[in-house]
């Protein structure tokens, strides 16, 4: 291609031919480049109140995408939730043009249509109509990385940096660990949106690409001048510390406040004033940008652990609320667990519990990694993410939160019920929550939203209970008005109503294969029932249902207060006032293992992922974790000082999360 007949796109640098409307590589409209052809592309041209495909009504136009134009809309069909909507035009481009434009466009839309992170926006769908392509996708209200470093003079806070270095490198581990890996390649703070309280997402999936095992160098030269690595200069093949490379110039523009354009490979020496901790994260960021790609970090998931310790030093020098790590030499009750290394308390000093000589507050023991306190009254419900990046908490003092899992920050406070919110539970895609209310309702929200999607409201008395099927299609919520309720989650209809106890009901729980729940109450029962008729019968639900759809559990004598079904199927776990906790066959209802309290009722009990273990709490204020095989009490927790109210175990069994009457959430090593 001459020189004379190209056109270097001013995004990812790729070149065009002279003609192109539109970069061949990252999609980004030439049309306004210094020395690309001025054209109409006919986008932009949408007006408020404007609906597309009959649904989606346009807000407003909120900026130019490499492809047109992005409007701010509202899904009349979902309750009217905000979304972004990208729009390509398709006139005026030759066969050429557009077969490589509407390649770029739909390549960002498939990629992002596999993934599920809190840090990235959802792909909904994409249309065409009157010559124009649309992707719509999560609307994130807040402003680029960009943006906020212009508005606070080029540099960050420390604890800023390092919250939003945290959930970098999650988002980058999470992308790296696909097979192939995701590798972004264009990583700086133009592509990340902040939101007001600190939530991030990665945007512009452009020109990411998957890695490709022994190919030599990219195709095409592709990146941000400053940003991009050097092997992105086409060089050799981009690779996960293409991004450990991009992450690392970042942070250093965050904390030193310089423009990595101006001077691309060349870093400054950061301004330590003699503290070990920032020697230590300058060192790191250093060995991110490396020119030699074989000298940086080998993962970002090292990088991340590494963000992690720094974090941890800087928060306990700031509040010395719990130490750094456990104890030397303590080691996890559970049989192949490691040490938990190393999470953090969390980052914001509010929101850790003080050291203090009163009783009433909570202080950590030698197996605790964080307190959580914010909650203003007693915690209801603890909720651990599928994904494990968060844990969502509710309270009665009418709020739900959700916290960051690897430091402990709190992220985001749920306002919008009237009354005590009883019970939450996760989407099985980690991206929605659903919580009930004494206000008669279940809402539905996505995480970080300040809304719901919609509101559930077929109860006629307080929702104690709730959660979403294994499927994700159906949420069952239950409560004072002695009913179950399942419903369908697109279309919030009710599926059935199981009728069948006497008094309110408690807790509940699905059967890991979604076909059958298995409901407590205030009568004393746990009813096991086949929710559907029509629900295809497998061998489980065939032995628990081969006459009757309703199996009951009397072994309690008093109210029963929560219930679990171990995740292999087989057994089902019961807490109870009448001070025990019981474990009996899903099939016969016979008592396997039965443990009383003889302090205080039973509140909460917890399955571990495997099914090899089993953790219960109640108003004894202690939690016991116990092999579920031998029966055996492996550990036991103290450090709540009020009852505790609920438990949850993390994805990988190797931490739980426990709520209590004290107000705090604790995250746990067993």
């Amino acid at each position: 291609m001459a020189l004379s007949s190209t056109i270097f796109c001013d995004r990812c640098g790729a070149a065009n031919r002279a003609q192109a409307m539109f970069c061949s590589a990252c999609g980004r409209s030439l049309h306004n480049s210094a020395h690309g052809p001025i054209s109409n592309t006919l986008t932009g041209l949408l007006v408020q109140q404007h609906i597309l495909k009959r649904r989606y009504r346009i807000l407003g136009q909120i900026g130019k995408g490499g492809f047109g134009a992005v409007y701010k809309a509202a899904d009349t069909q979902f309750g009217n939730r905000p979304l972004a909507i990208k729009e390509m035009s398709q006139s005026n481009l030759n066969p050429q043009e557009l077969h490589e434009a509407t390649a770029a466009f739909k390549h960002e839309a498939h990629l992002l249509a596999g993934l599920t992170h809190p840090n990235l926006p959802r792909i909904y769908e994409q249309f065409s109509e009157n010559g124009r392509w649309y992707l719509v996708m999560d609307y994130i209200e807040g402003e680029t990385l960009e943006a906020n470093l212009d508005k606070m003079g080029g540099k960050l806070p420390l604890d800023k940096v390092l919250n939003i270095s945290a959930q970098l490198s999650s988002v980058l581990e999470y992308l790296h660990s696909h097979q192939p890996p995701i590798i972004f390649r264009d990583l700086k703070p133009a592509n990340v949106m902040l939101t007001t309280n600190g939530h991030i997402f990665l945007i512009d999936f452009g020109i990411a690409r998957l890695f490709k095992p022994g190919q030599a160098k990219d195709t095409t030269a592709l990146g941000s001048s400053g940003y991009a690595a050097p092997e992105q200069y086409g060089k050799a093949q981009t690779t996960p510390r293409t991004d450990i490379y991009s992450l690392g110039v970042t942070l250093h523009q965050m904390l030193s406040g310089d423009d990595p354009t101006d001077s691309p490979f060349h870093f400054a020496s950061l301004k330590t004033h003699g503290s070990p901790l920032l020697a230590d994260l300058e060192k790191l960021i250093l060995q991110m940008v490396e020119v030699d790609s074989s000298k940086r970090p080998a993962s970002v998931t090292e990088v991340k652990q590494k963000l992690q310790h720094i974090a941890t030093l800087h928060t306990v020098a700031q509040t010395n609320p719990l130490p750094p790590t456990l104890p030397h030499g303590y080691q996890s009750a559970l049989p192949g667990i490691p040490l938990a290394s190393p999470l953090v308390p969390a980052a914001n000093p509010s929101s850790i519990a003080p050291r203090s000589k009163r009783s009433t507050i909570p202080q950590p023991r030698k197996n605790t990694l964080f307190i959580c306190t914010g909650h203003a009254s007693r915690v209801t419900a603890v909720a651990w993410a599928p994904n494990s990046s968060h844990i969502a908490s509710a309270s009665y003092d009418k709020t739900a939160r959700i916290w960051n899992s690897s430091n402990g920050q709190n992220i985001h406070i749920y306002r919008r019920h009237s009354d005590r919110v009883n019970a939450l539970s996760w989407s099985p895609d980690s991206t929605r929550i659903a919580s009930a209310s004494d206000d008669r309702t279940v809402q539905v929200w996505e995480t970080g939203a300040n809304h719901p999607l919609f509101t559930f409201g077929g109860h006629t008395d307080k929702v104690l209970a709730v959660a979403w099927s294994p499927d994700g299609t159906r949420i069952a919520s239950a409560g004072a008005d002695k009913t179950v309720q399942v419903w369908e989650v697109a279309t919030r209809r009710v599926l059935f109503v199981f009728n069948g106890h006497t008094d309110r009901v408690t807790a509940l729980t699905w059967s890991p294969d979604g076909k059958a729940i298995a409901s407590a109450s205030n009568d004393r029962t746990v009813q096991v029932w086949e929710w559907a008729k029509d629900t295809n019968r497998n061998f489980l639900t065939s032995l628990l249902f081969p006459q009757r759809r309703v199996n009951t559990y009397r072994g309690h004598s008093q109210k029963v207060t929560g219930v679990a079904w171990s995740p292999d199927g087989r057994r089902i776990a019961s807490t109870s006032n009448d001070k025990s906790m019981q474990i009996w066959d899903a099939i016969t209802n016979r008592t396997g293992f039965l443990h009383r309290n003889s302090l205080g009722s039973m509140n909460s009990v917890a399955w571990s992922p495997d099914s090899r273990f089993i953790a219960s709490g109640g108003n004894d204020k202690i939690i016991q974790v116990w092999d579920a095989i031998t029966r055996n009490s492996i550990c036991v927790y103290q450090g709540h000082t009020g009852y505790v109210t609920s438990i949850a175990w993390s994805p990988d069994r190797s931490r739980l999360a426990s709520g209590s009457v004290d107000h705090t959430l604790q995250i746990w090593q067993p």
